[in-house]
């Protein structure tokens, strides 16, 4: 008959003379996972629409969308659908700002994104106009110079790219 135990005590002790010891493995140290630094630079690739440049980015860690490169808007803006499926209330107590747009001064709630992210390139707390400015259901809104201004960028229409550098 096989005993097994941790403990000597628990071998009666006219037994003990014929226990053999078993050693038993060192359980697996585990790794700490590694903090790696956010990235400083990325490249990004555009979709060119005529003279607008369109690229991919993340809202909330969680929904990604097509955002038009707009160095003209002070504000980065996403579309009503968009903030509904973020579960983003601009009820009516949501503060207003005025937006100059093609159509004229528009107002329009203004709230704040958790994190958008461009190329892994993230930007948290993000003041975010919604508003339906752009016409083209594919894309969700513009991402203005108030993310745009955090980094160095460049275009290059020829590859087909989009640079990021954080300041």
């Amino acid at each position: 008959m096989l005993h097994i135990t941790d403990n000597l005590h628990n071998v009666p002790p006219k037994q003990r003379g014929k226990i053999n010891r078993v050693p038993t493995p060192e359980s697996p140290r585990v790794a700490e996972p590694e903090l790696k630094p956010p990235p400083r630079r990325a490249s990004i690739p555009i979709e060119k629409h005529g003279q607008v440049v369109i690229i991919q980015a993340t809202l909330n860690n969680k929904r990604s969308a097509k955002f038009v490169v707009d160095t003209g808007a002070s504000y980065t803006l996403i579309s009503n659908a968009l903030a509904r499926e973020l579960s983003i209330d601009v009820g009516a107590n949501t503060k207003t700002l005025p937006f100059q747009t093609a159509n004229g001064v528009v107002n329009a709630p203004v709230t704040s994104l958790d994190s958008i992210t461009v190329g892994g390139m993230e930007i948290r707390d993000l003041a975010t106009a919604v508003h339906d400015a752009v016409p083209d259901p594919q894309v969700a809104g513009l991402l203005g110079l108030n993310f745009l201004s955090n980094f160095r960028m460049d275009i290059d229409t020829q590859k087909g790219m989009l640079h990021l550098e954080k300041k």
